[in-house]
């Protein structure tokens, strides 16, 4: 088999993308041959660079091989591009040959989706650029939505339900700290005078 669907589908959309914009491709096909292990929550995606600058799905066979770059997104950063879109993927963590990932945080930095020669064939030419710019749209709408949510959720864990600590609570809190030290060191000179005597 040609390995997982899962990685068969991946690169199937990567390699559409490259091909709308095939001078990218050319930045991968230097490391034709090498391999790449992109984690992610629940999924690894296994694929090999092919001498044209796609990726290719490694096949069960190939499976253990020792990859020569490997991509880890934590749960928490798909949360993050929800937010900052896809400036949020340098905090993914990349160990492996520097020089290919570079190539490929460069190619995949640069990758855009022609939604409207896609959509335009599937639907239509008017049909196919009306969703195409409703698509463009929809980020923003759900980054603004998203961050609402993410304040909506501090806030009510914050003040109703006393989860977390508020920005008040903590700088009293802070405040009482630093003066018990102060009352501390104050005890422990009046101990070492009287020890003195």
């Amino acid at each position: 088999m040609a390995g997982s669907l899962p990685a068969a589908a991946f690169c199937a959309a990567a390699n559409h993308l490259l091909a709308q914009q095939p001078g990218l491709a050319a930045g991968l096909a230097p490391h034709a041959g090498q391999t790449l292990r992109i984690e992610l929550p629940g999924l690894v995606l296994q694929v090999r660079i092919t001498a044209a600058g796609l990726l290719s799905p490694l096949a069960e066979t190939e499976a253990d091989e020792a990859p020569a770059g490997c991509i880890r997104v934590p749960p928490a950063l798909f949360l993050r591009l929800a937010l900052e879109g896809r400036a949020a993927l340098r905090a993914a963590d990349a160990t492996g040959d520097a020089q290919l990932l570079d190539a490929v945080n460069q190619v995949f930095g640069q990758l855009d989706w022609d939604a409207e020669a896609d959509l335009s064939a599937l639907l239509g030419p008017v049909a196919g650029v009306r969703l195409a710019r409703l698509l463009q749209q929809l980020p923003a709408g759900a980054r603004h939505s998203a961050k609402t949510l993410l304040l909506n959720v501090a806030d009510y864990a914050t003040e109703e339900a006393g989860w977390l600590a508020g920005a008040r609570d903590v700088a009293r809190f802070n405040r009482e700290v630093d003066e018990l030290a102060d009352d501390v060191a104050r005890l422990e000179a009046r101990l070492a005078r009287l020890e003195r005597r």
